[in-house]
């Protein structure tokens, strides 16, 4: 069998690689798919509902014949503005002024034991006890002993059992000292005064022309 010549092979060579450049060719020029249509065409279908109108059983109206259905995403909630006028805050109540603590109704040193008849005796608290309007004196004491004072006062009066109860509960009032109900003698009304162990008990008795009356005071001293 004669072999092929030089010439032969590379005449065939030639016409290989015509070929080889025409396929190349044809390839170029062949669409490329883009991504989205190879997605979609990847993208399973979904039934349609028996009672829709659209495939996938969609509730989006379908326009006319070749367009498609319009989107069924609600639109985006604009910011809302409200025309209520709100209330002003409360203005800041004022602040209250610093209340002054009540006077002790005795405070050291105390007065030495003294004693009158038909006034006041030397040393006497008048300030705490003071004799009630339209009084008489009848006597007047006190005692002073270790920061403790007892005071005493009879006296008669013009006026009337209520009026002097009114006129020592305001008095003794200025030292904090309120009154409760205390037993008395018949026809007499009696009260006790009381303050962190100081006491005094006032006893009225109706009288001719108006009313005797009595105090007792026991007080501790503040220092």
């Amino acid at each position: 069998m004669k072999r092929p010549s030089q010439r032969t092979w590379i005449i065939l060579g030639l016409s290989a690689a015509a070929v080889i450049a025409a396929g190349a060719f044809a390839l170029s020029q062949a669409p490329v798919p883009t991504p989205a249509s190879v997605a979609g065409s990847a993208a399973p279908s979904t039934p349609s509902s028996p009672h829709s109108g659209t495939p996938g059983g969609g509730s989006g109206s379908t326009g006319p014949k070749g367009s498609p259905a319009a989107p069924t995403t609600p639109p985006v909630a604009s910011k809302r503005f409200t025309t209520e006028v709100l209330p002003a805050a409360p203005a800041t109540a004022p602040a209250l002024p610093a209340s002054n603590p009540l006077p002790y109704p005795v405070k050291a040193p105390l007065p030495p034991s003294a004693s009158a008849v038909g006034k006041l005796a030397a040393g006497y608290p008048a300030g705490v006890l003071p004799q009630a309007p339209g009084s008489t004196i009848a006597t007047s004491a006190i005692a002073s002993q270790s920061g403790h004072l007892q005071v005493t006062l009879t006296a008669a009066s013009t006026q009337q059992v209520v009026d002097i109860v009114a006129f020592y509960r305001a008095e003794l009032a200025k030292y904090g000292m309120y009154d409760s109900a205390s037993p008395a003698l018949s026809g007499s009304t009696s009260a006790v005064f009381k303050r962190d162990g100081n006491s005094v008990t006032l006893t009225v008795s109706p009288a001719k022309g108006g009313t005797t009356y009595a105090l007792y005071g026991a007080f501790t001293a503040a220092g």
